[in-house]
């Protein structure tokens, strides 16, 4: 392919990629599922009970407290990095797949591992500023870490509950676990298996990064920032969940990460896509098969590699989804590319203050879009695109 058909390429993606998505701007979303009255009420009589023991149930039994400490250790071991949460959230759920939100987690994680990763891939390490790259991966790191701190002790105290056959949720108290999440784990426990854990523990999770992330005054700032436009612009944040061949990999592009309502509709779209349609089985099917390391090479050796280059290329390597001449981008590894983590501890968020405002997110929401596959690749083709004059518009100066 010569230099003005792989010009033409991207004069013609990148263009039709917008046009294609805004064709479903308006589509409007449907309401998959919607928690129910009685639900409503058994939840209320739980977190009436739950709030009105203010200091918490004291713990004299030893066996308990032994409980606490084994979580305590487990989730500090597994909230290392990436790596260990995004395995960790993957073993929990073979052993218990009634837990789908373990899996979503676990997907959801491997793209934040992705997301960390390009900072210092073949594109983003040219475009981008040293200090904005570590300010974002500060702010995706922070993230993935809070969630699961907060999430993985419940998976822990609800996998002791399944083993003694009584429930133990009692203890979510010790670990800052919201009321709303000892309700309905409780419920979830007396054998309610409609959609309501999965949808709620999205819910908890984003509104606990609302308060402990995105109203900081660090993250306030970085959205403030012109880096933080251009990644946006470049559409960096597909979330994948990759079916082999890999043009039939599914997924959604995440936008206004910012907005509570916008990440939990995100999360809930997610969720539909992955169990309620035909991809559940080829999507866990990559899981298993293809340990996680933070390189895009694990879904797309094709296109990807680990494997770091000599050298910058400046030329163009992408041509129409694929790479020309079998050319491979750099992807690193998570612990090729990051050495510094944060897991902890975090403080708690407290945000379950009011019921009223809870009701209406209790729902599972659909909303048709743009195949991820074109948004995909005309990310990458934007990547190159900003990458290429990056470097030409030096070479001009210097002249």
């Amino acid at each position: 392919m010569n230099q003005s058909t792989r010009i033409l390429t991207k004069l013609t993606l990148i263009p039709l990629n917008f046009l294609y998505r805004a064709t479903f701007l308006f589509t409007k979303e449907k309401t998959v599922w919607e928690i129910k009255k009685e639900q409503q009420q058994a939840l209320s009589i739980k977190w009436g009970a739950i709030q009105s023991k203010t200091n918490g149930p004291y713990i004299n039994f030893q066996k308990e407290k032994e409980l606490i400490h084994r979580i305590r250790k487990e989730t500090e071991e597994k909230n290392k990095n990436n790596i260990t949460r995004t395995s960790a959230y993957l073993s929990f759920f073979k052993k218990h797949p009634e837990i789908h939100w373990s899996f979503l987690a676990h997907m959801v994680s491997r793209n934040a591992g992705y997301f960390m990763t390009d900072l210092k891939g073949e594109f983003l390490s040219h475009i981008l500023e040293e200090g904005f790259s570590r300010q974002l991966y500060d702010v995706i790191e922070k993230g993935n870490s809070i969630i699961f701190q907060d999430a993985y002790p419940q998976l822990l105290i609800y996998e002791e509950s399944k083993k003694r056959q009584k429930p133990l949720f009692f203890l979510c108290k010790y670990f800052n676990i919201s009321p709303f999440m000892e309700g309905v784990w409780d419920l979830f426990f007396q054998s309610d298996r409609s959609p309501l854990l999965q949808t709620a523990l999205i819910i908890n999770e984003q509104s606990h990064i609302e308060e402990l992330l995105i109203k900081t005054d660090e993250f306030q700032a970085l959205i403030r920032q012109l880096s933080y436009r251009l990644q946006q612009w470049l559409h960096l944040s597909q979330i994948l969940f990759p079916v082999f061949p890999f043009k039939k990999t599914t997924g959604k592009t995440m936008q206004n990460f910012e907005k509570l309502e916008k990440r939990i509709a995100l999360g809930q779209n997610l969720y539909i896509l992955l169990f309620h349609s035909d991809h559940f089985d080829s999507v866990f099917q990559f899981a298993c098969d293809f340990p996680h390391t933070g390189s895009r090479s694990d879904y797309d050796p094709e296109v990807f590699t680990h494997q770091p280059l000599t050298k910058a290329i400046f030329k163009e390597k992408l041509s129409l989804f694929k790479t020309k001449n079998h050319q491979k981008l750099y992807s690193p590894s998570w612990k090729d590319a990051w050495d510094q983590t944060y897991d902890g501890p975090f403080s708690p968020s407290n945000w379950f203050t009011e019921e009223s405002k809870v009701w209406p997110k209790i729902r599972l929401v659909k909303k048709t879009s743009s195949h991820v596959w074109m948004a995909y690749w005309a990310g990458l083709h934007k990547m190159e695109t900003a990458y290429l004059l990056k470097h030409y518009s030096r070479l001009f100066k210097k002249k």
